[in-house]
């Protein structure tokens, strides 16, 4: 028995699933079955009762997990410690960031980064906001960035910043003479969307049946500049954060053939930093984090109370 027998069998029992635990740990489900069963014969204890669809803990499993994670949880923390002690700031860092994130600032924000840690490697993963959320919580990403207000009870996180929505409607919109739109004004527009994997989707439906309405959605896309350009063509109005709009420009093909104005009342688009409740973070990762922290609030962002 060894620590890695100890890590597979606290993932299978976490997932409840040898094929997810073995996606988690990037080893083949053969290898992680040959491993509880080594584990079973060892203890000469049957740890999880099989079926087709899932695995559940025996009472001798459960006995053995409270002893597992016990064990998982120290060597982990040794590690760190560890890290910390001689500050080996290297290693990589997994981080997921919804396309409507401000590319910009946050490309800026990861120059810097590799400026001060040019040993530590960022790999970047495109994702909507409910995909980051599962990518975290199953261990595919160590950092995601979503936006909505995390489940305390499965992620640590912290306020980024919030942002309100404006529309953005066609030119040839009687809604383009008015000052501000409100909400209400769109009952009889055709949508264009993010895709339901984008907290941002769930959101807009949410506010136009809170308003009275059922959103007439033509279109649903992770691509903004397909969704730019789908309101140009006069079929659909969008709803987009504010600190996007600026760059749709007159002196672009899309900006001359759209307007965009605030929506009134508000829908608030906040971000929220967010990794894995009571899991390892390596030292990597907390640098990243501190480091973000470090620079808020993030230029040309708008940063509310942390509520």
């Amino acid at each position: 028995m060894d620590f890695h027998h100890l890590k597979y069998f606290v993932e299978v029992a976490d997932q409840k699933s040898f094929s997810k635990a073995a996606r988690n740990l990037h080893i083949s489900q053969s290898a992680i079955s040959r491993t509880i069963k080594a584990l079973e014969d060892e203890l000469g204890v049957v740890l999880f009762m099989r079926n087709a669809k899932s695995v559940e803990l025996t009472d001798g499993g459960t006995i053995f997990l409270t002893h597992a994670k016990r064990v998982v949880f120290m060597f982990e923390h040794l590690k760190t410690d560890f890290e910390n002690e001689f500050r080996l700031e290297q290693g990589s860092i997994r981080i997921g960031i919804p396309p409507i994130t401000d590319a910009p600032i946050f490309a800026q924000l990861l120059g810097e980064f590799k400026k001060v840690y040019p040993q530590i490697d960022l790999e970047l993963y495109e994702q909507g906001s409910k995909k980051v959320e599962i990518s975290v919580q199953e261990g595919l990403i160590d950092i995601g960035i979503i936006c909505t207000k995390p489940n305390p009870k499965e992620f640590e996180s912290f306020y980024l910043t919030s942002d309100p929505l404006s529309v953005i409607v066609p030119k040839t919109s009687p809604l383009a003479k008015e000052p501000e739109i409100r909400l209400d004004m769109l009952s009889e527009e055709s949508f264009v969307l993010h895709k339901d994997d984008f907290n941002l989707h769930d959101e807009i439906i949410k506010a136009c049946k809170h308003t009275g309405f059922q959103p007439h959605i033509v279109f649903e896309t992770s691509q903004r500049d397909l969704m730019l350009q789908t309101v140009s063509a006069d079929l659909a109005i969008a709803l987009l954060p504010s600190r996007l709009c600026p760059e749709v420009g007159e002196n672009t093909e899309v900006g001359s053939k759209v307007v965009v104005r605030p929506l009134v009342p508000e829908i608030i688009h906040t971000l929220y930093v967010i990794w894995k409740k009571g899991h390892y973070l390596s030292h990597a990762s907390r640098l990243w984090l501190d480091f973000v922290n470090s620079k808020l609030p993030l230029p040309g962002l708008q940063l509310e109370a942390h509520k």
